[in-house]
């Protein structure tokens, strides 16, 4: 997907942990923006999405389509708190886990719901020194 490269900053000097946590920071700003190619472009062209309720998605469109579908829900909205990132000793991956709040429709209900959830999310350093998105999971409490 990494299709808005040119929007990205890199700072060859920036600490990898800081990396990953201020593109966390520009994932959640472009959904609370409800800009869902935006949001795709920072999953790999082969990432994984994972989210309640519904088969995991792999590739650039299927995860693309998968965050269009849920923005089109004018009640989907994301509140992230209790972020934590690590960055593997190699330093070529990462992982960022938060707690989440998630705001939707429900399908069968066609009722607006809140559901707390946790979510990880693993990142791979690129060559040119930026990261992207291969893997995200989302699991809800019950």
């Amino acid at each position: 997907m990494n299709t808005n490269q040119t929007l990205r900053t890199i700072n060859p000097n920036e600490p990898a942990t800081d990396a990953v946590t201020r593109m966390a920071q520009e994932i959640l700003a472009a959904l609370e923006a409800r800009d869902s190619a935006k949001v795709a472009s920072y999953y790999a062209p082969d990432a994984v999405l994972a989210t309640p309720g519904r088969p995991a998605v792999r590739g650039g469109e299927a995860v693309s389509k998968s965050i269009h579908n849920d923005m089109a829900d004018p009640n989907f909205k994301l509140s992230v708190s209790d972020g934590k990132t690590d960055i593997a000793a190699s330093g070529d991956m990462a992982y960022r886990r938060v707690s989440l709040t998630v705001t939707y429709t429900n399908p069968q209900t066609k009722q607006v719901e809140n559901a707390a959830a946790t979510a990880l999310t693993a990142f791979r350093k690129q060559a040119d020194g930026s990261w992207t998105v291969v893997e995200d999971f989302e699991v809800r409490a019950s």
